[in-house]
């Protein structure tokens, strides 16, 4: 049985196919087996997979209907004989080296999980295929780690490619189907559930930023899967404890609620279902018994209800006025503002 799995969802990659699937061949480590997934793509891309698997043994052919990424990842799951698992998408290259590099990193330090950084560009820069060489550093998936490589922007927990993953870690926690963001919140458990994770410095996987792609393009109602996203992942930090990893994505949430409730308002179609997001945003915050500061609840208030946040505005400013210097200190501040108006 081959020792590495590189499992590869296909669909509507037809320009990149080719690319991609070469690049996988052309790995130094060679113990390994290709599972491309066609998922019901309506170009050419299953007639692509054929032709690839028939011209080299290690590639495998999964046909199914069309259902999502997640739902070809978990099929090609159930395939897959190698004891590690590495993802790759369909219109992404990766650095020949990479496969061995993340096997060696893991397999020296003992983790069940290995990641090297990600290049993302529209177009494959000419030295990423530059030879590539050095050593890897080892986290421990705890708390005050993931903490800190969450704030220095190096969370490892967000995409599953450009990692190397013990199959039996990925199989606890398999993908959500029919979701987008999928790996978002999949990848959070795999880390804690992996222990330690040996990480490169160095770019080797080129994940190509399309225009056109789901999280890229004009606003989607798929971009609503990253708020329940968001969700599973605050549900699973507090499950284990991990409460002020907890606390930082509570805080994208509000974020993302807001951004959310602005994205449909742009398009008239989807307007109605702010308040749907909304309500759905309180009713998940008093599940979570979720503190929220003054600032976060003004920006919830203005997410929801835009026009009437004219109104709260002037109202909170006396209000804390009254509460600093008394009614006579409102008055005051009034009678000023009419003085001041009255002498322009």
């Amino acid at each position: 049985m081959p020792e590495i799995s590189v499992i590869v969802p296909v669909y509507r990659a037809e320009e990149y196919l080719m690319d991609c699937v070469q690049s996988i061949l052309r790995q130094t480590f060679s113990d390994l087996e290709i599972l491309l997934v066609d998922d019901g793509s309506p170009d050419g891309c299953g007639a692509m997979c054929d032709a690839l698997a028939a011209e080299d043994s290690r590639i495998s052919v999964i046909h199914q209907s069309n259902q999502g990424q997640a739902a070809a990842r978990n099929h090609a799951l159930e395939k897959a004989s190698g004891q590690w698992v590495c993802f790759v998408d369909s219109d992404d290259v990766i650095h020949p080296q990479m496969v061995q590099r993340l096997y060696q990193a893991a397999r020296e330090s003992g983790a069940a999980m290995s990641m090297c950084q990600m290049l993302q560009d529209q177009q494959l820069p000419e030295d990423f295929f530059r030879d590539s060489s050095g050593s890897y550093q080892l986290y421990s998936m705890e708390e005050q780690t993931l903490l800190e490589l969450h704030d220095a922007d190096a969370y490892p927990a967000w995409v599953a490619c450009a990692k190397l993953i013990r199959r039996e870690v990925v199989q606890t926690h398999l993908f959500q189907p029919g979701r987008v963001y999928e790996d978002n919140e999949a990848v959070c458990h795999w880390v804690v559930a992996a222990g330690q994770l040996a990480c490169l410095p160095e770019a080797l996987y080129f994940y190509r930023t399309n225009p056109d792609s789901t999280t890229n393009r004009r606003f989607s109602l798929k971009r609503l899967d990253y708020l329940w996203a968001l969700e599973q992942i605050i549900r699973f930090y507090g499950g284990v404890g991990y409460d002020r990893l907890r606390s930082r994505f509570l805080e994208r949430y509000v974020e993302a609620v807001g951004s959310t409730a602005w994205g449909l308002r742009q398009e008239q179609p989807y307007r109605h279902l702010v308040g749907r997001v909304c309500r759905q945003c309180g009713r998940f915050l008093r599940t979570q018994q979720a503190v929220l500061t003054r600032q976060q609840k003004e920006f919830l208030l203005e997410a929801a209800h835009p026009k009437l946040i004219r109104l709260y505005w002037p109202m909170a400013g006396a209000w804390r006025t009254v509460k600093e210097a008394g009614l006579w200190g409102l008055w005051r501040k009034i009678f000023r503002k009419r003085e001041e108006e009255d002498s322009k």
